[in-house]
């Protein structure tokens, strides 16, 4: 599937960011900085792709719109690597929370998008109700996690952390969709 190439491109190209010190123990700080940032980055990719490839198997069928809200969102994870760049470079930066947050949100947004276009077809209606709740409320977090970060970036960092976190605990309650509807995209 051609998202699992950008996708696989947009991880490597993060940890490609991540400069290693000089054996120098004053930077080592920087490192681990850096290194936290590109694994909340790749969970957050990975918990992404993983939800993608369940939406697609299933959809009844790929529209343009549903393309090119695809797209959409693959730009916004495009930019992931800049942010967690930024991020694990700048990290007491506000402005870096900023942007990253900006580009959570963006991939919340257009996930969300892309979610509402598939869910016209094999989801069951509680399953879609849920799903929607929980998409809305990941994009409205991270939309507020950029003016939060000039108050304290320590409160747009707990919002970057507590989405992964509610994935892991949630994660032995998958949803119920149809795995007889399988579609080759």
């Amino acid at each position: 599937m051609f998202s699992d190439g950008v996708i696989a491109i947009i991880i490597t190209l993060m940890i490609l960011e991540i400069r290693l010190p000089s054996l120098n123990w004053q930077y080592a700080e920087i490192f681990a900085e850096q290194l936290a940032v590109y694994a909340l980055s790749f969970i957050t990719i990975a918990i992404t792709w993983l939800n993608h490839n369940k939406m697609f198997l299933v959809a009844e069928k790929i529209t343009n719109q549903i393309i090119w809200a695809n797209f959409l969102l693959l730009f916004f994870m495009s930019l992931m690597p800049l942010g967690t760049q930024n991020l694990g470079e700048n990290f007491y930066n506000p402005k870096s929370h900023m942007l990253y947050g900006a580009i959570l949100a963006g991939v919340s947004f257009a996930y969300t998008l892309l979610q509402l276009k598939i869910n016209k077809s094999g989801i069951h209606k509680r399953d879609k109700k849920n799903i929607n709740r929980m998409n809305w409320l990941t994009t409205l977090l991270y939309g507020l996690s950029i003016p939060l970060s000039m108050l304290s970036i320590y409160l747009s960092t707990l919002i970057f952390l507590i989405f992964p976190v509610i994935y892991f605990l949630n994660s032995g309650k998958p949803l119920k969709f149809d795995r007889s509807v399988r579609h080759e995209v």
